[in-house]
C-alpha cells in the first residue's frame, strides 16, 4: 500500500482502519476487506490506478453511493474506489437535450441542477437521493417511471471508462452491452452523456385497491394502454397495511395529465412519500433483505399469489414486472423464489444487479458473455474481480 500512497495526494487515499472498515460492505450487509480507499479526481488518476493494480495484481472495486443490495462494491481484499469527488455537471446542450456528467454526481442533485433549464432525467430508482449516475449506470437502473421511461441505458448516448489496462475507452449508444448492467466488471465508469426529457408540466394519481388479484391485473392491462401513464406501482395487502392504505391490493397509478383522481400537490407528496417510505418501513417491521425478480406478464398472477399465500410483503414496478419481495434474514424461501422466477423465463435480478449475493445463480449465457468482456476490456481481472458471476 505505499507504492499506492505514493501516487496521490494524502487527502485522495487511505488505509486507516476505521476507513477500510466503513467501506467493508455495501448497503447489502455482505461484509468483505477492504485494504484501502481511493478517491480519485481525474481521469488521469484513474489511469494511473488501473496501471498500478495491474502491476501488482491488487483488483479494484468501483464505488458509488453504497446503496447497492447485492455487493456489488463490496470489497474482496480490495481497494476500493470511490467516485465521490467526480461530481462535476459540464455540458448542457438544451437543444440536443444532452448533458455530460462525471460519475459520482448523485441523480437527485443532477436533477436540481437541471430544473431551471425546463430538464431531468427520468429514471428515478428508489435510492434517487443518494444513487449516482455511475452507479445507476452499472446497475442499468429502472426505477419508479419504467413504465414509462425505460432503464438507465435508454437514456445514456456514451460513456467514458477506464478499462483494466488503464487505457480510456468511449463507449456509445452501439457498446451498452460493455457497460450498462456490467456492475463495473469492465471498468470504472468516469463520465456520461445523458439524454433529458421536459419536466411534466401537469401530474396526477389515482389510488386503485382491489380483492382479487385477477381483477388488478386486468386493469393494469388497461391502464398500460394510456399513452399519459408515467408510473404504475404495487403495493400487496401486507405492504398496502403497513402505509395506512387498505390492506388489499394496490396500485398506483401516476398520470403526466389531469386525468388522476389526485391533483392536490400536497397529497401527491404525501402518497409518493408513503410508497417511498416502503423499504425503511418494511425493514424496522422485521423484513430487511429485498429481492428483485422481474416476471413477464403471464407469470405475474401465480407468483402474487404465491408471496401472498407465503405471508412475504410486496411491492414494485408493476408496469414492467419487478417486484420487491422482501423476507427474513437467512429465509429458505428466497431459494424457492429464485427457482420460480427462473421456471416463469424471468429474471432472478430486475435492477438491483447480481453482485455477490447473486452470482451463482447466473446462466450459462451470462457467464459466457462475462469472461468475453473481460477477455476483451479486463484481461488481468482487475476490476470488480469475482462479481457478476
Amino acid at each position: 500500500m505505499d507504492q499506492l500512497e505514493s501516487l496521490f495526494q494524502p487527502t485522495q487515499v487511505s488505509n486507516r482502519e476505521e476507513t477500510r472498515i466503513a467501506y467493508s460492505r455495501d448497503a447489502s450487509r455482505i461484509q468483505g476487506e477492504c485494504r484501502a480507499v481511493v478517491w480519485p479526481e481525474t481521469v488521469t488518476d484513474i489511469v494511473r490506478l488501473a496501471q498500478w493494480a495491474a502491476e501488482t495484481g491488487v483488483d479494484l472495486v468501483p464505488r458509488g453511493a453504497g446503496t447497492g443490495l447485492c455487493g456489488g462494491s463490496t470489497p474482496q481484499n480490495s481497494v476500493v474506489v470511490d467516485s465521490a469527488r467526480l461530481r462535476h455537471i459540464d455540458v448542457l446542450n438544451l437543444q440536443l437535450k444532452h448533458v455530460v456528467v462525471e460519475a459520482g454526481v448523485p441523480l437527485d442533485q443532477l436533477n436540481l441542477n437541471l430544473r431551471s433549464s425546463g430538464l431531468f432525467l427520468p429514471v428515478i430508482p428508489g435510492s434517487h437521493r443518494s444513487a449516482t449516475i455511475g452507479g445507476m449506470i452499472a446497475t442499468n437502473a429502472a426505477g419508479l417511471h419504467a413504465v414509462r421511461y425505460g432503464r438507465m441505458s435508454d437514456w445514456v448516448e456514451e460513456v467514458v471508462v477506464v478499462d483494466g489496462k488503464g487505457e480510456i475507452q468511449r463507449l456509445s449508444v452501439g457498446d451498452r452491452n460493455a457497460f450498462a448492467g456490467r456492475e463495473g466488471i469492465t471498468g470504472m465508469i468516469v463520465q456520461a452523456t445523458l439524454r433529458l426529457t421536459e419536466i411534466p408540466k401537469s401530474r396526477s394519481l389515482t389510488l386503485f385497491s382491489f380483492e382479487h388479484l385477477a381483477d388488478m391485473l386486468e386493469q393494469v392491462k388497461q391502464l398500460k394502454t394510456n399513452s399519459a401513464l408515467s408510473a404504475l406501482e404495487y403495493l400487496n395487502p401486507h405492504a398496502a397495511g403497513l402505509v395506512g392504505w387498505t390492506a388489499r391490493h394496490c396500485v398506483l397509478a401516476e398520470y403526466y395529465s389531469g386525468e388522476g383522481e389526485i391533483r392536490d400537490p400536497a397529497e401527491m407528496v404525501n402518497l409518493w412519500g408513503a410508497r417511498e417510505s416502503l423499504s425503511a418501513r418494511l425493514t424496522q417491521a422485521g423484513f430487511p433483505i429485498s429481492e428483485d425478480p422481474q416476471f413477464p406478464p403471464e407469470a405475474l398472477e401465480d407468483n402474487l399469489d404465491w408471496l401472498m399465500v407465503q405471508n412475504i410483503p410486496v411491492f414494485g414496478h408493476l408496469g414492467v414486472g419487478i417486484l420487491h419481495p422482501r423476507f427474513l434474514r437467512e429465509d429458505a424461501r428466497i431459494a424457492e423464489l429464485y427457482y420460480r422466477v427462473s421456471a416463469s423465463g424471468g429474471q432472478i435480478s430486475g435492477e438491483h444487479g447480481m453482485g455477490l449475493k447473486k452470482r451463482h445463480w447466473a446462466s450459462e449465457a451470462l457467464k459466457a458473455e462475462v469472461l468475453a468482456l473481460k477477455r476483451q476490456f479486463d484481461p488481468q481481472h482487475i476490476f470488480n474481480r469475482g462479481k457478476l458471476c
